[in-house]
């Protein structure tokens, strides 16, 4: 059975720290990565009774660096320090030592030489009651490939020499995977998991900075674990992660979404073997399906008294109608044909609490979904923290999970008429109205936590992701990824703020941390609902007459319609046989904007418009700031 284990690199802080963790996320297992046993203030013992006490087994010690393949003096010398190395395995009580294969200029182009030197390691270990691992590092001198590892640990021809192998190293490579099936599992000694990202990088570089957990990266760990789990290896698969934004954040973070990270992974590979009408690996629980999302079903705003007149009007002015108020809460419900905004003015409560953090702010977005309960039970199982508020008499319970920045996900089951229950309807929304539904929800989140959140919806939501963008900014650039809904009725852009002055870090600063900055709709007549709600006194953003200019030299368009999106402030873009029309209001108070759209076979993000509209904001936000300053 496979038993999930952890390397203590793949986390900041002290080992007690990390052990800690590990512990905490679900681990059984760990593997000692040697400088964190360095640095440790106490015996190897010490360490041992901690991991005993923790529940946690020890299941290696690594890295063994430059050892097979010396001349000599070097080679005894490798030697001396190897058994040092098992003196200190007895004592951790770790079974098995990770050799590296050697990066050192001075090594022998022999293999034989080599491998009889894993030999002798292999020996000198076996009189511990111990074993050895050999892995083929991307950048090693002479072995690069776990094809050539495993030759060398054939020729070593020791049973407690095994290979380690890495799926960063066999997939940076790109060396084949299929054949990994036909190595004997018994041979295998540790598998070890990281992802990364498809960057144009030496593997040196992007190993020691950019690898991830599987799943938030471009690599093929799925069918790297899919040959693992046919060669018949029923060890540890213990995760190991070289990322500087994973040591600088919260070891408690870091497990979690290594463990996420891993119980997803084990679903995908037995639906995989399933599918394929092969048994299940055992030690891979079972996980409740992914919940099948239909939709947004409403955005929650948190708002103190001082905001509800001017977000009534905005809201309002963009064709909604306030149509009830909350039983027993300080809330309103305003609503436009499928779309229902919630604004909260409540004095306590979780509301309350997030808009004295965030100011004005979307603090709640609720998901429709098939089965409550099921989507409930699978993040739980995943690690994520619900929440359930107070509830008056008679009133619906709507369950919430933890989203970004300590905001909710509520999940509402598909077709439940909860409002009557809640709401004192009042007035009936109009039957017709310019927007029809949610297009998407924009999250801006810090690089750090950037993985977690792909991850988090990517497993506890079962949504998909898409390719990474790099967008340009006035004062800089940002990158972003979408994930969505597998029906596409969800999506979620995550903006990725990185520091500086761009309009995403920004946000990030006045906000006070992650958060949703955008909302859009969709229409099906932009034009003719921008001219209303333009009528109804909403502002838009203003956007420079160079740009329909540009527009004009690029697209064909009517000469009358180009004249009419220019009064407007309307945005165009083409892709293959599809057209994009869309539109943003001002920011509200540097917090969040809407953006309506009309889609004619179009199923992108406009993202060729971005920095027009990114330029656009900076621009009305700097201006916002010089009035301000004259004024004081």
């Amino acid at each position: 059975m496979f038993k999930w284990s952890i390397a203590t690199v793949c986390m900041g802080g002290t080992l007690e720290v990390k052990l800690s963790a590990a512990a905490r996320a679900g681990f059984r297992a760990v593997e000692i990565f040697e400088n964190d046993l360095t640095f440790f203030n106490g015996k190897p013992s010490d360490v041992r009774r901690m991991a005993d006490d923790l529940g946690l087994a020890i299941v290696a010690l690594q890295p063994m660096r430059d050892f097979e393949g010396m001349p000599e003096p070097a080679r005894s010398r490798n030697m001396d320090r190897a058994r040092r190395k098992l003196d200190l395995m007895e004592e951790l009580g770790a079974p098995l030592l990770c050799i590296c294969s050697n990066v050192s200029e001075e090594a022998l182009e022999d293999r034989d030489a080599a491998a009889a030197d894993l030999a002798a390691l292999a020996d000198e270990a076996a009189q511990r009651g111990c074993r050895i691992g050999y892995e083929a590092l991307a950048w090693g001198r002479r072995v690069k490939d776990w094809m050539d590892a495993w030759d060398l640990v054939r020729r070593a021809d020791r049973p407690n020499c095994g290979l380690v192998l890495d799926s960063f190293h066999a997939c940076v490579r790109k060396n084949p995977l299929a054949p990994i099936a036909e190595i004997p599992g018994d041979r295998i000694a540790l598998v070890q998991v990281a992802d990364a990202p498809g960057l144009l990088m030496d593997p040196l570089s992007l190993s020691r900075h950019h690898r991830s957990f599987p799943g938030q990266g471009d690599f093929a760990v799925d069918e790297f674990m899919q040959a693992v789990g046919k060669s018949g290896y029923r060890g540890p698969v213990s995760l190991e992660i070289f990322n500087d934004q994973f040591r600088g954040a919260s070891a408690n973070a870091m497990a979690l979404d290594g463990m996420r990270s891993l119980q997803t992974m084990g679903e995908r590979l037995n639906a995989a073997r399933a599918a394929a009408g092969e048994r299940p690996i055992a030690g891979v629980a079972a996980l409740p399906p992914p919940p099948a999302v239909r939709g947004v079903e409403f955005v929650e705003f948190a708002a103190g008294d001082s905001d509800m007149r001017p977000l009534a009007d905005l809201l309002t002015g963009l064709g909604f109608s306030a149509v009830g108020h909350h039983r027993s809460k300080e809330v309103t419900l305003f609503r436009q044909n499928g779309v229902n905004l919630v604004l909260n003015r409540e004095k306590e409560g979780f509301s309350h609490a997030f808009s004295l953090v965030h100011g004005p702010s979307v603090c709640a977005v609720a998901l429709s979904v098939d089965d409550v309960g099921t989507a409930l039970d699978r993040a739980e199982a995943l690690g994520a923290a619900t929440y359930s508020g107070r509830v008056g008499p008679g009133e619906a319970t709507i369950p919430a999970v933890r989203g970004v920045e300590g905001s909710l996900l509520y999940v509402v089951k598909t077709g439940q008429d909860f409002w009557a229950q809640d709401f004192e309807i009042e007035t009936a929304a109009p039957a017709t109205g310019g927007l029809r539904r949610i297009d998407h929800l924009s999250n801006v989140v810090r690089r750090s936590e950037f993985l977690t959140w792909t991850l988090f919806y990517k497993s506890v939501l079962g949504f998909v992701d898409e390719p990474q963008v790099e967008l340009a900014d006035p004062y800089g650039a940002f990158y972003s990824r979408s994930v969505r809904s597998p029906d596409g009725s969800v999506r979620i852009p995550l903006n990725i703020a990185d520091g500086g002055s761009t309009m995403v870090s920004r946000f990030i600063e006045e906000f006070g941390g992650a958060g949703v900055q955008q909302i859009a709709f969709e229409t099906d007549d932009l034009l003719a609902f921008v001219e209303a709600a333009r009528s109804r006194g909403v502002t838009f953003l203003d956007i420079p007459d160079n740009y329909y200019e540009d527009l004009a030299a690029r697209f064909d368009l009517d000469p009358l319609l180009l004249d009419r999106m220019r009064a407007l402030g309307v945005l165009y873009d083409r892709a293959g046989q599809g057209e994009f029309f869309h539109i943003y209001t001002q920011t509200y108070r540097n917090r969040f904007f809407f953006e309506v759209v009309e889609r004619r076979g179009y199923d992108l993000f406009g993202a060729a418009n971005t920095p027009i509209r990114l330029a656009a904001q900076a621009m009305a936000q700097d201006r916002q700031r010089d009035a301000e300053f004259n004024v004081d």
